[in-house]
């Protein structure tokens, strides 16, 4: 299993910001955690998720899925980790930490 750790070691190759972790422990059925990442560009969404698959498949751990690649919004399913990596005003638009208010969650700062 690819560790929260490395993925976030992959968003900063990138310099993501504004990274938050959330705890879906309880929450989903689906998945553990959630993180939430902020790009200036498709480019770099690209990059990382070329990364975190690469850091993925070094673990021996398989990507589920990735949804939206050269787009506003990427999101990548590592079975037990669900990433979402945005444009900064794509992220504003959906607003997400606004509907996981009440999950815990913790800032990314590196």
């Amino acid at each position: 299993m690819i560790e929260n750790k490395t993925i976030l070691e992959c968003l900063g190759k990138v310099k993501a910001c504004d990274i938050l972790i959330y705890d879906m422990k309880g929450f989903s059925p689906f998945y553990d955690t959630m993180i939430l990442a902020s790009v200036d560009s498709e480019r770099q969404a690209s990059a990382s998720v070329n990364y975190i698959k690469e850091e993925a498949n070094r673990a021996g751990h398989s990507v589920r899925g990735i949804e939206g690649l050269d787009t506003p919004w990427v999101l990548i399913d590592l079975h037990n980790v669900i990433i979402s990596i945005f444009t900064k005003e794509e992220r504003e638009r959906f607003s997400l930490e606004k509907i996981y208010l009440d999950i815990p969650c913790t800032k990314y700062e590196d």
